[in-house]
């Protein structure tokens, strides 16, 4: 084996600058693509939610769909460092940074070899993947130090066994469950590895001592937890832990049309949203869900396909489990392959992938555990961790905080391959050698037949970055391009007529959205957009009925919502001038009961309530306008008015 020269007292300066070096020059060249300034989806996501923290104040949500670890990090950043998306990737990239210092600390920890720590720390900081996600508004880049953090401090302490060092360790793996809830797995890992270490008898096993370092353990794990279940309780008086995707999540990775790796709910599709998950549960139950029956929900339709067929389910598992240990980097978000070309460095640190690291590392394991090389506690992260992601769906970001610990292994597969301690070709390293031959077969045949992403949904990526810059140009262009890729994409035609739109051609925008409509005719977005511009001309008749469609088509849509309120508002209004208040009277109603918390509508619903001698009506429609609008001197004197007119009863007052 080639002998490392360098001092062992700089490998970790060495593997935290080059990963540090590496993760800002990504940033860099990253910086001049459209994307840098336009994260989609997730990224999108957590920018606005971080944004919205700010602006509210922390607690401003409901139950908590979504852990909150990683949105208040960003909060923080934005905070401290202004709302700066290059502020935040620099952060990250140390974040990156203590990544593979963490995976070197704990290679040799564990090992106490040189040269499977450097070749581990080295491979997390030139691995593409994880460069690529410290590059992203995603939750990866913090929550996989804090999974390393909690591993390297067990680590540390399972000899000492300290009540206060393993609430410590709790405290890591609680943490990092509020980043990501799949971390509880390192849980039951270690309080077994407390339970059952050096153990004899059952009896020792579950003794004061031992049960009283459980106890430290699940305590440190509660307590940054605590405060995420008290904010649900608070909010909603429901008992959700940390959040509630799990059974929707379940759902879209155990259906009869789920495919194991893209995240499309049955009948709402991949641009699903959890208001319309939400809504889709309601209906079905009939009454509103609070969020851990939703969760509830969406996990019983998974437990009835998987208990209904039973083969399907089986056939989809393995399929499952092959994806997870497939070279294939299966994309979430955007398209990996098409992205990852957006800046130099990138395909250059894609040379280091899954294809070499899933083997290597599969041997590794099967040599720590077979000879103890390695602690049984942390060799059994990998299965359970895997089986955590199989259950729902798998994606190359799914899999990206198990790549230190595959590295750990991969380094000493490394190890024990190229070993000077025996000689070359005994029968031992001619075994590990076929093994790996084996394994690298399994891992980089495409057993399945996978694809890359359809470039027209790249694509579209690129056009909504470039409107979201307002490069009106290469939008359009990157939606033709789109278009040619695959004509039926969904919202391409939606989102070029919003560009005909923001350049003012109506006509070309109309054109769009009725293309749209051919192509998916329960696309709520384009019946609302048809709407807005039958309302800008002056239709608010027909205006109000596309806009009834869109709410139709998406009960939760609040744009449509709002632009119906007001367009019924405005017909009202002008049936209210031709002297038709009978016929105006219902739609400004419609308008108020739509938009309660507009005092205008209110006002102007009180006027013709008035007018048709409803005036205990009437008068409750202006006190709840003034409710809204105190200083209204016209709603106040027509108030005072009706008063008085019913004090001297002069006028009657029957319901509307």
């Amino acid at each position: 084996m080639i002998k490392l020269k360098l001092n062992p007292r700089y490998d970790l300066l060495l593997v935290a600058g080059l990963a540090l070096i590496v993760r800002l020059l990504y940033i860099y060249q990253l910086s001049a693509t459209p994307i840098f300034s336009s994260p989609i989806v997730d990224g999108e996501y957590h920018d606005a939610w971080a944004r919205e923290i700010l602006r509210q104040g922390p607690g401003h949500e409901g139950v908590f769909f979504r852990a909150p670890l990683y949105p208040y990090f960003l909060a923080l950043v934005y905070s401290l460092l202004g709302e700066s998306f290059l502020a935040a990737r620099i952060v990250q990239a140390f974040l990156g940074a203590a990544t593979a210092s963490l995976t070197y600390l704990l290679g040799w920890t564990l090992i106490r070899r040189r040269s499977v720590a450097l070749t581990a720390g080295l491979g997390s900081a030139f691995y593409g993947i994880l460069v690529y996600h410290d590059g992203e508004l995603l939750v990866e880049t913090l929550f996989i130090p804090l999974l390393l953090a909690a591993c390297l401090v067990w680590v540390q302490i399972r000899t000492q066994k300290r009540a206060l060092s393993i609430l410590a360790a709790g405290f890591l793996v609680g943490l990092a469950a509020i980043c990501r809830p799949t971390a509880l797995i390192l849980l039951p890992i270690f309080a077994g590895d407390l339970l059952l270490s050096h153990y004899t008898a059952w009896k020792e096993a579950l003794s004061p001592r031992r049960l009283l370092h459980v106890f430290a353990l699940a305590t440190g794990c509660l307590l940054p937890i605590f405060p995420v279940t008290w904010h649900n309780l608070e909010k909603a008086g429901d008992f959700v832990l940390i959040a509630y995707p799990d059974g929707i999540n379940f759902y879209i990775g155990n259906n009869p049309a789920a495919d194991g790796m893209h995240a499309m709910v049955p009948g709402l599709g991949a641009a699903w949203d959890v208001p319309g998950a939400s809504a889709a549960a309601y209906k079905e139950a009939g009454r509103v869900l609070k969020p851990s029956e939703v969760n509830s929900y969406y996990s019983g339709k998974a437990w009835d396909f998987i208990t209904g067929n039973p083969y399907l389910a089986m056939r989809l598992t393995l399929k499952k489990l092959s994806l997870f240990w497939n070279r294939f980097e299966i994309s979430d978000n955007r398209d990996l392959y098409f992205f990852m070309r957006e800046t130099r460095v990138m395909p250059i640190l894609r040379l280091l992938g899954f294809w070499c690291v899933g083997p290597l590392a599969l041997l590794g394991w099967w040599i720590g555990w077979h000879r103890s090389l390695l602690p049984r506690w942390f060799l059994l992260i990998i299965p359970l961790y895997m089986a955590g992601v199989v259950a729902f769906f798998v994606t190359a970001r799914y899999r990206a905080p198990l790549i230190p610990i595959l590295l750990v292994c991969a380094a000493l597969a490394l190890s024990e391959l190229l070993s000077e301690r025996r000689p070359f070709w005994d029968r031992s390293r001619i075994m590990q050698f076929s093994s790996l031959a084996v394994l690298g077969i399994l891992v980089n045949v495409n057993f399945w037949g996978i694809h890359r992403e359809n470039p027209a949904h790249s694509h579209f990526i690129l056009g909504r970055a470039y409107m979201k810059l307002n490069r009106l140009a290469e939008a359009e262009a990157a939606y033709e391009n789109a278009l040619r890729a695959d004509s039926l994409y969904p919202r391409t035609h939606l989102n070029l007529g919003v560009i005909h739109y923001m350049n003012h051609d109506t006509l070309a925008a109309e054109s769009e959205y009725r293309r749209e409509l051919e192509v998916n005719p329960k696309e709520a977005r384009a019946w609302n957009n048809l709407g807005v511009l039958k309302f800008e001309a002056g239709d608010f008749h027909h205006a109000s009925e596309l806009y009834q469609k869109a709410l139709e088509l998406e009960s939760y849509y609040d744009d449509a919502r709002v632009n119906l309120a007001g367009s019924l508002f405005r017909e009202a209004l002008a049936l209210a001038e031709k002297g038709q208040t009978e016929q105006a009277a219902p739609l400004f109603r419609r308008a108020v009961d739509l938009e309660g918390n507009q005092a205008l509508y209110r006002y102007n619903y009180a006027l013709a309530l008035g007018r048709l001698g409803y005036t205990a009506a009437a008068q409750e429609q202006l006190e709840a306008t003034l409710r809204l609008a105190p200083g209204m001197q016209v709603a106040k004197d027509l108030l005072d008015k009706l008063k008085i007119m019913t004090s001297t009863g002069n006028e009657a007052s029957p319901q509307p």
